[in-house]
């Protein structure tokens, strides 16, 4: 019984557990490349001043110089045809930004954040800002690695519990059979201990009561063995008397003289 209440424990406190940590999970990894992509995008947005307003060659050095302490990489397509910054493939994407639109597409390993900078002469720039899936996780096994082993302890100390509820539950009914046995074996002093559950304090109780009643049968049929025996005592000598004063009789006539009969 007691295995089979921390099993029903563990089993209950595992589905609570998963339903609740894996959510938590899936809620955590999304605020960690929402926070990725909003520091990318503010990135490229402080960007924008720049590309408009510097000649190309400051604006060069100023995005190597950025994209040296970063770790998502600036692409800059000026109008003109020219990239700055990191390699980047003219993708669709950087086509439609091009066209005055800012928005954030998926890429192959990661996403890319793809800001429109209006102002030049021969039309818009696009400030690509890629982030990589490394970025967008970042932090993420740590947060489930912590989930984890917050779900692992809240398991382990809800057997604990189990196991000292299961106990609780199990000493009074070991109890309550070891009484029962004594019983059983003909010790009618035994008596089982009133504890645990409401349910086996009154089987317990309710053991009590029969080993005092069968007592008190005990007691009473002794005591009618006893009035019975002396009730028959005193017939049964009458009897005895008799018998022997017949057998005294037949002695003495057999001892009477002939002549005599």
């Amino acid at each position: 019984m007691r295995l089979r209440v921390v099993l029903l424990v563990v089993a209950t406190s595992s589905l609570v557990l998963i339903s609740f940590l894996i959510p938590l999970a899936l809620v955590l990894r999304t605020l960690a490349a929402d926070r990725a992509v909003s520091t990318a995008t503010a990135q490229a947005q402080s960007m924008s001043p720049l590309v408009a307003t510097l000649p190309i060659s400051t604006l060069k050095l100023t995005v190597d110089q950025v994209n040296s302490v970063t770790e998502t990489p600036i692409t800059v397509f000026l109008p003109t045809g020219e990239v700055l910054g990191v390699p980047a493939p003219r993708s669709s994407a950087v086509e439609l930004a091009q066209k005055g639109r800012s928005f954030t597409a998926q890429a192959r390993g990661g996403e890319e954040v793809l800001v429109a900078v209006d102002g030049l002469p021969p039309g818009p720039a696009v400030i690509r800002t890629f982030v990589p899936d490394a970025v967008l996780r970042h932090g993420v096994e740590r947060a489930w690695l912590l989930l984890g082993c917050v779900g692992l302890l809240l398991l382990v100390l809800s057997v604990a519990v189990a196991d000292q509820l299961a106990r609780s539950m199990i000493r009074p009914i070991k109890a309550l059979a070891q009484a029962s046995d004594r019983l059983t074996g003909g010790d009618l002093s035994a008596r089982a201990e009133v504890a645990g559950p409401p349910e086996v304090r009154r089987a317990g109780a309710g053991l009590n009561r029969l080993a005092v009643r069968i007592g008190e049968l005990l007691a009473h049929e002794r005591e009618t063995v006893a009035d019975l025996s002396h009730r028959l005592r005193t017939p049964l000598t009458a009897l005895r008397i008799d018998a022997e004063s017949l057998r005294d009789q037949r002695r003495w006539t057999g001892c009477w003289p002939t002549s005599a009969r």
